[in-house]
């Protein structure tokens, strides 16, 4: 038996006696299937037999597909996993991983960094940062949910109908396990653990060693904050250690009622929508159609609002973020700041470039919206249990769009438990500066610095 097969199957092995997940170089799916014929991995290690852990074996060989895409720059190297999550056509979630090389499928990184995008956002648009943290020393991975599969030109978005947020919550849980196996399959941290003369794989659970910290911006720190408190996180493998939940609103301080009702009401009018049938966000295809506009005729008369050009609309679509939303998150609330004449702190070229060459898809699950609004409206059953939120905590505001509103609950509500609960506010920049500002990676620098220091 090849090497390679014996510590692709430990891994295997280790990951379905607790988790529906696993990822293997495409070359080992014959060798896998063979080792598997007629063996119970279990005998031996005293583990009850569990219909799911043997479910997930038959369907094995669908489930995950795990390509080295090759080097990005330098010596850090780019790889693509995807994970079927479900029976529909769109129902897979792609971690993206980069990682500083040592050779092809080798590295001596043990340190995961997971970064959850905002709404609509791909992994492209959080390159730079991803390869900024690679070359910190980590393994890191961008993971695209589901959405990013959903093509401009669908028009069926029953399928969202059924992507809740813990269907979201168990993605992640699959991103967070499947991220471990593969920084350990490019460690080869099983060289010394497959027991010849016992004849079984020892269970030591090495993957579980490796750290597993986690960036959420947007909806994605949404997902990471509830993540953080669900069962997800105490799973095996799924524990994430570190978090930095960046531009959210879990619950607003009670001294602003009137921003409270407004998400209420935003609540019943997206409840109200999926009564009737709707699914499905578009709120990123409108602003990727006023992008097209605004690169591809810049001077041209804007159909959307005579006597601006296309440009200046983009504009104020970015830097008046609030004035094309019937429920404002906040009173000042933009993706970058500016003005007609242009953005301040990051190339309007390159934000065009982004929202058009991959880094946004057109469409996303209402649900999502929904439980966002239903937290930040305090409605009735939606909440998050702060005292589950126990790892270390850095709560990160963009000035110009959720800043110190997003902090209070992290810092009055989870702070009562839970004493690594820190925060930055960073400058008046807006809810997009995470990724693509001039001075974003001062702003990876330091979450780097907490990163390390805790």
């Amino acid at each position: 038996m090849k090497i390679r097969t014996v510590l692709t199957v430990a891994l295997l092995v280790m990951l379905v006696v607790s988790a529906p997940v696993s990822a293997v170089k495409p070359e080992d799916r014959d060798c896998i299937n063979n080792q598997f014929a007629g063996f119970n991995p279990f005998i031996g290690l005293g583990i009850s037999y569990i219909p799911s852990v043997f479910a997930v074996l038959e369907f094995y060989q669908t489930l995950t597909e795990d390509n080295r895409i090759g080097i990005v720059c330098d010596d850090v190297a780019k790889y693509r996993v995807k994970i079927n999550v479900g029976p529909g056509e769109y129902d897979r979630i792609i971690l993206t991983n980069y990682v500083r090389e040592t050779g092809p499928w080798q590295s001596r990184a043990n340190q995961n960094l997971i970064i959850l995008p905002g709404q609509s956002l791909t992994e492209s648009f959080y390159s730079e940062m991803a390869i900024y943290y690679a070359r910190e020393g980590y393994c890191v991975y961008v993971l695209d949910r589901r959405e990013t599969n959903v093509p401009v030109t669908e028009t069926d978005f029953s399928c969202m109908a059924n992507w809740t947020v813990d269907e979201y919550l168990n993605d992640t849980y699959y991103g967070v396990a499947v991220s471990r196996i593969h920084t350990a399959l490019l460690n080869n941290n099983f060289n010394n653990n497959f027991d010849n003369n016992k004849n079984h794989f020892s269970y030591n659970k090495l993957a579980e060693k490796v750290e597993v910290a986690a960036i959420g911006h947007s909806h994605g720190a949404l997902i990471l904050t509830a993540y953080e408190a669900s069962e997800y996180d105490d799973l095996f493998l799924g524990g994430v250690d570190k978090v930095v939940p960046v531009e959210i609103i879990i619950k607003y301080d009670p001294a602003f009622p009137e921003l409270i009702q407004t998400q209420a009401l935003q609540f019943e009018d997206i409840s109200e929508k999926m009564e009737n049938g709707t699914y499905n966000a578009d709120n990123m295809g409108r602003m990727m159609q006023l992008a097209s506009l605004a690169s591809s005729d810049p001077e041209a008369e804007s159909p959307v609002q005579p006597g601006l050009t296309n440009r200046q609309v983009f504009r104020l679509m970015a830097s008046q973020t609030y004035m094309f939303s019937a429920y404002p998150y906040t009173p000042d609330y933009h993706y970058w700041s500016g003005d007609l004449g242009g953005l301040y702190y990051v190339d309007e070229n390159r934000v065009l470039s982004a929202a058009l060459a991959g880094g946004a898809v057109p469409y996303a699950p209402i649900n999502l919206d929904l439980y966002m609004a239903g937290l930040m409206g305090n409605v009735d059953g939606y909440e998050i249990d702060s005292s589950g939120v126990d790892s270390p905590l850095l709560y990160v505001g963009l000035g110009g769009g959720f800043g110190n509103y997003g902090s209070w609950w992290y810092e009055n509500e989870v702070g009562k438990t839970n004493k690594k609960v820190s925060s930055i506010i960073w400058n008046d920049q807006g809810h997009g500066s995470i990724a693509l500002d001039y001075n974003s990676p001062e702003l990876w620098s330091e979450i780097n610095c907490w990163l390390e220091s805790n």
